[in-house]
């Protein structure tokens, strides 16, 4: 069947559909691809060929610059896996609580650009020099109702109002804040605070957290 176009009617949306319908039409037709040009951003005419040629090179670039991206974020994850590993192999000969909370403290301050450490206990109450704090679960759960409800670590700019809460006055904008478990319980939070409001973003990846929040959980059962 012979498709015939009536050049009488024929508008831009037709050609389009036409051209779409019948993508090797200029194949068909090669001296009809030489006579046509494009205006270029500098002015000059260019064919078609050539639009295309830059089109596929402005495409490439931008696949280019995607890939980048990619490599870019695995380096930052690499170098995040082998610090955050550098520091669950000194958590782990610690015995006893505090010194486990210390080298904890120490680790976060040294490679991850932490500038405030804060380990909450929900139902231990700490002595002179311990090296956490108590706090009821259900303060806890007000605040960050995803942490202690669903688990989930969290990040963001932190409210005025938490500062008492989570870091007794320190100069906090923004915290990643992770659960603590113990049995499937939940039984405390990891709070890290950093002066900018703008370190820890709400978008923030928490999957470094949540597994370094897991590791001081089950280093904790030991050193009790």
């Amino acid at each position: 069947m012979i498709e015939s176009v009536n050049t009488d009617t024929l508008d831009l949306e037709a050609i389009v559909t036409y051209l779409r319908r019948h993508p090797h039409f200029f194949e068909d037709h090669p001296n009809l691809l030489k006579k046509l040009h494009l205006r270029h951003d500098s002015g000059d005419a260019i064919s078609l060929i050539e639009r295309q040629n830059q089109i596929l090179r402005q495409e490439n670039l931008q696949l280019i610059d995607r890939l980048n991206q990619f490599i870019q974020v695995a380096q930052r994850n690499d170098r995040l896996f082998l610090k955050l590993q550098r520091l669950i192999l000194e958590l782990l000969p610690e015995t006893g609580l505090n010194a486990l909370l210390e080298r904890l403290q120490r680790g976060l301050q040294r490679d991850f650009d932490v500038h405030e450490t804060t380990v909450i206990l929900f139902d231990r109450t700490p002595g002179d020099g311990d090296g956490w704090l108590q706090t009821s679960k259900a303060q806890i759960a007000e605040a960050f109702p995803a942490v202690v409800d669903q688990g989930k670590a969290v990040c963001g700019a932190l409210e005025p109002s938490l500062t008492q809460l989570l870091f007794a006055g320190t100069e906090v904008g923004s915290i990643a804040l992770a659960p603590l478990t113990r049995g499937g319980e939940i039984i405390g939070v990891l709070a890290l605070g950093h002066s900018s409001a703008d370190h820890f973003r709400s978008g923030t990846e928490t999957l470094f957290l949540t597994h370094l929040a897991q590791v001081t959980s089950l280093q904790m059962e030991r050193a009790d």
